[in-house]
């Protein structure tokens, strides 16, 4: 079994980096990031997140989104803006496939479910994921100390 930790220490960037590196690279570095990501995630919990082809298509759905945006033609901002929100979507898909194989993971190997808020998954998409891969090991701790038994019997 390995610690909780594995995973924080694969990803190893803070969530702050990761959205600094995505400005800084007009987006560009959260695609690296959702690879190699999605292949750490898998390789620790042992479930499979996403396949090659889906990786594939969403690159592709995605530079055809941006590369809508500078084409001028007729309604190809309105094609841009429907196609920007289908990656949405679809990065939606995966940030919730992600969320279910670390939650299963810490389920089943260290018997805790680490806080995993579905609102900020939803609105904050890859870094709340950052994020909460970052906290798994401090989520741990929390759990344990609030486990602890207490022996109220020398109180009476």
């Amino acid at each position: 079994m390995s610690d909780i930790s594995t995973l924080k220490e694969k990803i190893n960037i803070k969530t702050f980096h990761f959205l600094l590196l995505s400005v800084l690279t007009f987006g560009l570095y959260s695609y690296v990031w959702l690879y190699r990501v999605s292949t750490a995630v898998e390789e620790v919990t042992r479930t499979k997140v996403m396949t090659e082809t889906f990786l594939v298509g969403f690159l592709t759905l995605s530079g055809l989104g941006t590369l809508l945006i500078i084409t001028p033609v007729a309604y190809a901002e309105e094609l841009s803006h429907l196609w920007n929100v289908t990656t949405l979507l679809v990065s939606l898909v995966w940030c919730f496939r992600v969320r279910r194989a670390i939650r299963a993971y810490a389920l089943a190997e260290y018997n805790f479910e680490p806080p995993m808020n579905r609102v900020y998954s939803v609105l904050f998409v890859f870094c709340h994921i950052n994020y909460c891969i970052n906290a798994l090991p401090d989520d741990k701790k929390k759990h344990e100390r609030g486990q602890q038994p207490t022996d109220r019997s020398l109180d009476a």
